[in-house]
């Protein structure tokens, strides 16, 4: 009886596993996926910001197969080249496998990424797909894009002149200020006295870095941080009046000589406005040197309306033409509208000979 018990008990087990084998389900298991191949439309590109809203640039690539269909999402990644993506921009999608850019999109990235305005330079770019957190990921090949990124606006309000041919000599805080120019923010501009000599560019009052200089065959050569090579200098030929100009856009230096004889000197000039119930001007400083260049350092409690003036009166003043009552830089006109400028303190510079002037904010 004993040995039929245990037959009987052995032949239910055996049952029981096979149907436990029966309802066990099929598991598929992922394998390490193949890599994406990425492609890219143009691997050469020269931003302009008029054409900012036109497709710069499209990414495509092949879907990483990872031994089953599955939803892969993706992120594509840009740096500097040469940084091996660290940092990076990461961009995370969906589930595509493609992504288009604009001009105005691209520059943005490259800003981010560190590449110079006005500047050809390299952008690495690749893609990663994965399909879970717990299955690694895997990376497309890396595609290089030459690009040119450009600027909106210049980010030096005023750019500086140093060297022997300058009244402040080659101490880079005693720099003479340049303006905008009326058309193209990108273009820096003076007229006023210089001597023989020599003569740079610099970026930040008291820094040697951004500098502009001259190049080996008289161009202009751009020196972004302290440790780029100290471009050559340009030169003025001889004493007397000229107009510099510095395109930063497409590094282009000029000097030309101007005729000062028929300018009229003034002894006083100053700011007078909304500040002082315009009562009396607030004088700026000017040089034996350089008569037509002023210069002050004023603070205003509130917004306030301005002009520059003579001290003795309105027979002559400047301001801004209608339409650029709030813009801080600009060119005066004679008798012209109030010039708005918002509480603070500021550096003011004014050239009496062009009517030029900037408000820089401290």
């Amino acid at each position: 009886m004993k040995a039929i018990f245990n037959r009987l008990f052995l032949f239910l087990a055996a049952s029981l596993l096979f149907v436990s084998c029966e309802k066990d389900e099929t598991k598929v298991v992922a394998t390490g996926g193949t890599s994406p191949q990425l492609t890219v439309t143009q691997s050469k590109q020269v931003l302009t910001e008029a054409q900012k809203n036109d497709t710069a640039v499209v990414f495509s690539w092949t879907k990483p197969d990872f031994g089953y269909s599955a939803a892969v999402s993706y992120s594509i990644q840009f740096a500097k080249k040469g940084t091996n993506f660290t940092p990076a921009k990461t961009v995370y999608l969906s589930n595509v496998q493609r992504k288009g850019y604009t001009v105005a999109e691209m520059n943005a990235i490259a800003a981010e990424i560190g590449l110079a305005a006005f500047t050809a330079g390299e952008m690495e770019v690749r893609v990663s797909g994965e399909i879970s957190a717990e299955i690694a990921a895997v990376t497309s090949n890396t595609a290089t894009v030459n690009i040119t990124p450009y600027l909106s606006e210049p980010e030096y309000q005023v750019i500086f002149m140093v060297g022997d041919a300058t009244e402040g000599g080659w101490d880079n805080a005693k720099g003479t200020a340049m303006f905008r120019d009326d058309n193209d923010a990108f273009i820096y501009t003076f007229t006023g006295r210089f001597k023989a000599g020599n003569l740079k560019f610099l970026g930040i009052s008291g820094k040697w870095a951004p500098q502009w200089g001259a190049n080996a065959q008289g161009g202009v050569a751009f020196r972004a941080k302290d440790a780029d090579p100290d471009p050559g200098s340009f030169s003025v030929p001889a004493d007397g009046y000229y107009t510099v100009i510095l395109n930063i856009r497409n590094n282009v230096f000029s000097i030309t000589p101007f005729d000062a004889s028929a300018t009229t000197s003034y002894s006083s000039i100053g700011t007078i406005g909304d500040f002082n119930s315009w009562s009396d001007i607030a004088p700026m400083s000017s040089s034996s040197f350089n008569p037509h260049f002023w210069h002050s350092k004023q603070t205003f409690g509130a917004s306030t309306g301005l002009k520059f003036r003579i001290a003795s009166g309105w027979s002559v003043n400047w301001g801004p033409a209608k339409g650029h009552e709030t813009e801080l830089r600009g060119k005066g006109v004679a008798g012209g509208e109030n010039l708005t400028v918002p509480a603070g303190t500021y550096q003011v510079y004014f050239d009496d000979i062009t009517g030029h002037y900037v408000f820089v904010k401290e």
